[in-house]
């Protein structure tokens, strides 16, 4: 068993990829620009981005 934390930060997406108004995608409730650079993020930035996703999944429910 290796002691190695895994450091990778998964995409929140859950295949449900439609926009409302906003530019929000109803599913994983990133921006579509968020969704296009989500390869090229940090692990920082991903981080911040999934921290964001509850306050903007409450404003859309």
């Amino acid at each position: 068993m290796s002691n190695v934390i895994d450091q990778t930060v998964e995409s929140p997406c859950v295949g449900v990829c439609q926009y409302n108004d906003e530019d929000y995608c109803s599913g994983c409730f990133r921006t579509s620009e968020e969704i296009s650079e989500w390869s090229m993020m940090s692990k920082k930035e991903k981080r911040k981005v999934i921290e964001l996703l509850p306050s903007r999944m409450e404003e859309l429910f």
